[in-house]
């Protein structure tokens, strides 16, 4: 008798003591980012260095093919979360309003870093220019989807596009192949660089300068995760946070992450990356004022808007159905 009562504790005390394991376990978390192991991605490689297991999170970080993709794979669940394009986003939403999409908790760039870039020598020096003239980029490059905003922004007449391989688009333009292309600013400027151009040879509109207001890239969940694990998220947002600041304020440090993820990163060329990323849509005045992450649903809306309008979308999303601010720390 007395033998089953101990047999009977013992498998009480293992299955107390396994249950209490498991709520101990750190939370996993698979993200995908929005591009390579570059410059730009050090806070979120920075943060999986401490920052992330402090808040008892298990995060696999996978790189991306494109922050396009990155929605449609966090939206699918293959991903927990990913850093996406937020145009990309509204883009996901109205095609497929009868599935809920993934949620933007966390503005990263403030402005859309989608740019054009002019060849001097094409005989336009300015948008205003551009009529008549060869633009290229590939079919999904985020530039040439908001082409039509951008364009009636800053009047550029009618172009003519020409689809190109997005590994070939900077040597294309640096070759005279092409009047101007479309691209992220801080990937397509150096790119350009490496093809032996000179910066005094093209001049650069980021789109923001001309008055095209759209969010660019953000942190997003999917809205099943979401659902079941909130605090979980809240606690991710928390540590890329932690780990954004510790990055803009001591970049150069924050590059060994990234060498330590690839062994073939040139530091000093990833350092140059990450500061035209960081200094141009990350530390904006806008976030100066308001903090870092920070989303403005009104903003939101009228970002839907003009998506909406220049991809000709069928349906519009809610802000509320793909964005929440509650997630993002005080100033």
């Amino acid at each position: 008798m007395r033998h089953s009562f101990i047999k009977f504790a013992a498998a009480i005390f293992a299955a107390h003591a396994l249950i209490t394991s498991q709520a101990m376990a750190d939370t996993s978390i698979k993200f995908l980012n929005d591009w390579r192991w570059e410059g730009q991605a050090a806070p979120l490689l920075l943060a999986n260095k401490g920052y992330f297991q402090a808040e008892k999170l298990s995060v696999s970080l996978t790189p991306g093919t494109g922050s396009g993709a990155t929605v449609a794979k966090v939206a699918s669940g293959e991903f927990d979360m990913g850093l996406g394009d937020f145009s990309s986003l509204i883009e996901h939403a109205a095609k497929n309003p009868a599935t809920a999409p993934p949620v933007a908790v966390y503005m990263v760039y403030e402005r859309t870093p989608s740019s054009l870039f002019i060849r001097k020598a094409s005989g336009a020096d300015k948008p205003t220019q551009l009529a008549g003239k060869k633009l290229g980029a590939p079919p999904f490059d985020g530039g040439r989807k908001l082409w039509p905003a951008f364009a009636d922004a800053a009047q550029t007449g009618v172009v003519i596009w020409q689809n190109v391989d997005a590994a070939k688009r900077e040597e294309m333009f640096a070759k005279g192949e092409l009047d101007g292309i479309t691209g992220f600013y801080f990937t397509t400027m150096l790119n350009i660089e490496k093809q032996g151009m000179s910066g005094s040879a093209y001049t650069v509109y980021p789109f923001h300068e001309l008055g095209l207001r759209v969010y660019g890239n953000a942190i997003l969940v999917n809205p099943k995760f979401l659902a079941e694990h909130p605090k979980e998220v809240g606690s991710f947002v928390k540590a890329y946070h932690a780990a954004l600041k510790a990055t803009l304020s001591n970049t150069r440090e924050a590059m060994k992450a990234v060498k330590e993820m690839d062994a073939n990163a040139d530091e000093q060329f990833e350092w140059r990356r990450a500061r035209l990323a960081f200094d141009t849509f990350v530390n904006t005045p806008t976030v100066q004022e308001t903090g870092m992450g920070y989303i403005d649903m009104k903003r939101v809306q009228s970002n839907i808007d003009v998506v909406v309008a220049a991809y000709k979308l069928p349906s519009k999303p809610t802000a509320k159905s793909i964005a929440r601010a509650d997630f993002v720390p005080s100033k």
